[in-house]
């Protein structure tokens, strides 16, 4: 059964056009959100709405950046619903990503928990979208102003100057630590 064809959902199907993008989506989704607790509960919403979903994907090579989207829509809504209604932070140390092991927890550990997530989590989503998109996604220009439904001059802009917002922000980083 092909998605798109408005019969029952095949799970051996969505498995295997969907959970390779696992490591994908759970790393945007932390870049998104800055800590493995909500990064772990965005896949897990972006994976159960793509199920849910599956029947509406029409080209199934197409299936990263339709992820990926989702996992936008959810981290938006949520941004929202933390503006009327914030949460208390937990302790996140005993919490472990699905289907990583030891190595690549203390590897993503040391990329993600640094500066630079740190000035991510200081950008507007209209630059880091782009910017995720483009280097942890690997899409081009064209792709992204597709995704996001703008021109592509304006994906190359935002991420111009999301790339300067990243830029000054790790140098006045630097400059407080020296």
């Amino acid at each position: 059964m092909m998605p798109g064809s408005g019969k029952k959902k095949d799970l051996f199907t969505f498995e295997a056009v969907a959970i390779p993008y696992l490591n994908f989506i759970y790393k945007s989704a932390y870049r998104f959100c800055g800590n493995q607790t909500d990064a772990e509960d965005l896949s897990q919403e972006t994976f159960q709405t793509a199920f849910e979903k599956f029947d509406q994907l029409r080209d199934t090579a197409k299936v990263k950046s339709w992820l990926f989207m989702i996992l936008r829509n959810i981290y938006l809504k949520k941004v929202q619903q933390e503006r009327k209604y914030p949460e208390v932070e937990m302790d996140e140390s005993r919490y472990k990503p699905m289907g990583l092991g030891q190595e690549d927890m203390v590897c993503l550990k040391r990329i993600m928990d640094g500066e630079i997530q740190a000035a991510l989590d200081k950008i507007d989503e209209r630059y880091k979208t782009p910017l995720l998109l483009s280097y942890i996604g690997g899409y081009s220009y064209q792709e992204i102003a597709e995704m996001l439904e703008i021109p592509i001059g304006t994906v190359m802009s935002r991420i111009a100057r999301g790339k300067m917002f990243l830029k000054r922000r790790l140098i006045e980083t630097g400059k407080k630590k020296q």
